[in-house]
């Protein structure tokens, strides 16, 4: 267990270190090829009150809306990633973990790449003007990030048909085969529903996780290489994008 704490953190911090790169070459790049919002929000507006404990939980359900609007392509990215030979080589990084926790749930360097150009770019052409609405959403989000990948039994109860939880998230992650093209949002659970991919977990059902086909990256260099490594992917059928190999 010590040991997948230690690579786990070992490889978040090398693709949080790539992450800030790839991000800001994209800013870079946006601005460069002058891409400007076709839409613009503004929350300061819309949720707006005299009193200042309404509008402090206003400026929260602002942040949460901007995250529900991120996660819709977050949901399509995230589908395509299981559904593309070459993205699932990439996602199926994060599969292979077989021991969820809060703070190994890393993905392969090259992923925010990928979200910058399926997730990012899009939401580019959306503008949110309120000061704190970046800051709400970015601070829910990378909360649900830890909450979603961990261990701990959490239920939050009526919310979880609006908010993902680590229950919900695992089912995705599942070695089961009834679980198998399931709950692929993050932040919420709305767009899964929508869409008729949500599973809903019973009450004590907590499979197991990880890739029957693929084993842990171990090493640096098996977790740069994890996608390009011709001996993995010549032993299971590639993108599926199955939890059991599927």
């Amino acid at each position: 267990m010590a040991g997948q704490y230690a690579r786990g953190v070992r490889n978040y911090i090398i693709r949080l270190g790539c992450g800030a790169f790839m991000w800001h070459f994209y800013a870079v790049s946006v601005g460069w090829l002058g891409i400007k919002p076709l839409v613009t929000i503004n929350f300061g507006t819309l949720l707006h009150s005299d009193n200042a404990i309404i509008n402090n939980g206003l400026a929260v359900l602002s942040g949460v809306l901007v995250a529900i609007a991120g996660d819709f392509f977050y949901y399509w990215m995230h589908r395509a990633q299981h559904a593309v030979p070459f993205l699932w080589r990439m996602h199926a990084t994060h599969h292979s973990i077989r021991e969820l926790t809060a703070w190994n749930c890393h993905h392969h360097i090259s992923e925010p790449l990928v979200a910058a150009g399926l997730v990012s770019l899009p939401l580019t052409l959306f503008h949110f003007e309120s000061g704190v609405v970046p800051f709400v959403a970015m601070t829910l989000i990378t909360f649900q990030v830890h909450l979603s990948h961990s261990s701990t039994r959490i239920n939050l109860g009526p919310l979880r048909y609006i908010i993902g939880d680590n229950k919900f998230h695992r089912i995705h992650h599942s070695l089961e085969p009834h679980h198998q093209r399931r709950n692929y949002g993050f932040f919420t659970t709305i767009w899964d529903t929508i869409f008729a991919t949500a599973y809903w977990p019973k009450k004590n059902e907590w499979p197991e996780v990880g890739l029957r086909d693929q084993s842990e990256p171990l090493t640096v260099r098996d977790f740069v290489m994890f996608p390009f490594d011709r001996r993995r992917w010549r032993r299971a059928k590639v993108g599926s994008g199955e939890k059991a190999g599927n």
